[in-house]
């Protein structure tokens, strides 16, 4: 697929700003309906998320009932992948039911959130692209949300809500070896000091030999655990809850993790955005925080060195964009990009509301789902350490946690 560039006719050059440095790259996935009412058979988009395959990054779109795959190796111009027939019916007359998924690096075995069921899927063994191959749906009578997939050595691991033989219903620890009942173990019930409820998405890092999970609650906390290996299992011990790290971790999530960097982005309404310093998973240090105002509300963000994106989900005309160079001062970059005059934020439709974003492993693309279209942002021409370091191929300046 050839990168192509949305340019303002001349006849209306006049009309909008001019952007400092952010161009938009040919749609990636577009609602050609041309209307902002939902239906089952009308895909809309609602988040991304990137994961590895094979050592190779891939991206993963929520288009409200099913997953699209891309292959990403080459930022600016995906490679179709694999769609999803999970196949879950619809809640009553509702339109777009999958409320989360979860896709760990190099893991066979996905998981995804329905408001009536919560699905595992087998992404395959095909060492080139993974392929939605078999799944198994788990009923629930009460929506669970979400839950979160990860991976301790060459094992996968689940944390879930509403699965066979769960805590009542809270989060519950799971060895995950297939999609069926008998394919995944409990471990045992987390401990959430203070809270007895809803895990709905997660992430996972590794520093220094150990592993670390952050896990996002339902009462928009998150939870910081140790992973202690023990006897060919783990255990999650729980390490610590930072007061202001906060978001709400369903489809469009508020928080953004930059392992390369060792920076995150916390994003929660009428809170504004934070970034934080987590070289230290375990006790992440706010560096910054650009609060709420009449006129700024956010939730939902993205981050990768030194860029970070945020918005208010489902509302247009939101997104902005910062230098994060010095972590400690973020500084509002092209304003004039996200301008709603601007053709690439008129597709003509009234409904390109911002939902979530990812970045590509490099940093010069981010893929934005806006509802009824998912964008390509190129993020190369702008101003940053990327001519200093990543190009020069020195990387002296720049810290790196295993993934």
């Amino acid at each position: 697929m050839a990168a192509a560039l949305f340019v303002v006719l001349t006849g209306n050059a006049g009309a909008q700003p001019t952007p400092e440095c952010l161009l938009a790259l040919e749609p990636l996935l577009e609602d050609t309906s041309d209307s902002c009412i939902g239906h089952p058979t009308n895909p809309k988009f609602f988040d991304t998320s990137t994961f590895l395959w094979n050592g190779r990054p891939q991206l993963a779109v929520n288009i409200g009932n099913e997953i699209q795959l891309w292959d990403i190796s080459d930022a600016a111009n995906p490679f179709e992948g694999d769609l999803s027939d999970l196949g879950v019916d619809n809640q009553g007359d509702s339109d777009y039911d999958l409320l989360n998924h979860s896709i760990c690096d190099d893991c066979r075995w996905g998981y995804a959130t329905f408001k009536i069921g919560n699905v595992i899927f087998d992404l395959g063994t095909d060492s080139s692209f993974p392929d939605f191959t078999t799944q198994h749906l788990y009923p629930t009578n009460a929506e669970s949300l979400g839950g979160f997939m990860f991976k301790v050595g060459n094992q996968q691991y689940l944390l879930a809500n509403f699965l066979p033989k769960d805590c009542g219903g809270d989060a519950t620890l799971y060895r995950v070896n297939g999609i069926h009942d008998d394919d995944f173990q409990k471990i045992g019930c987390v401990d959430v000091p203070g809270y007895d409820g809803k895990i709905l998405n997660g992430a996972h890092l590794f520093k220094d030999g150990t592993h670390y999970v952050y896990l996002g609650m339902g009462n928009r906390q998150i939870y910081i655990y140790q992973v202690q290996e023990i006897g060919g299992t783990i255990n999650l011990q729980f390490a610590n809850q930072p007061i202001d790290f906060r978001a709400f971790l369903t489809r469009g999530k508020g928080l953004g993790i930059d392992k390369a960097s060792e920076l995150a982005v916390t994003a929660l309404s009428n809170g504004g955005f934070r970034i934080w310093d987590i070289s230290n998973p375990a006790e992440p240090v706010e560096l910054a925080h650009v609060p709420y105002t009449a006129d700024f509300n956010v939730n939902t963000a993205a981050i990768r060195y030194p860029f970070v994106w945020v918005a208010h989900k489902l509302y247009g005309g939101t997104s902005k964009t910062y230098n994060i160079e010095d972590p400690s001062n973020p500084v509002e970059m092209d304003p004039n990009f996200w301008d709603p005059s601007q053709p690439w934020n008129s597709h003509g439709e009234e409904c390109e509301w911002p939902q979530g974003a990812s970045f590509s492993d490099d940093g010069y693309v981010m893929y934005l789902a806006r509802y009824s279209v998912v964008q390509m942002i190129d993020f190369s021409f702008c101003p940053s350490v990327f001519a200093d370091s990543f190009e020069s191929g020195d990387t002296s300046a720049w810290s790196a946690v295993a993934p």
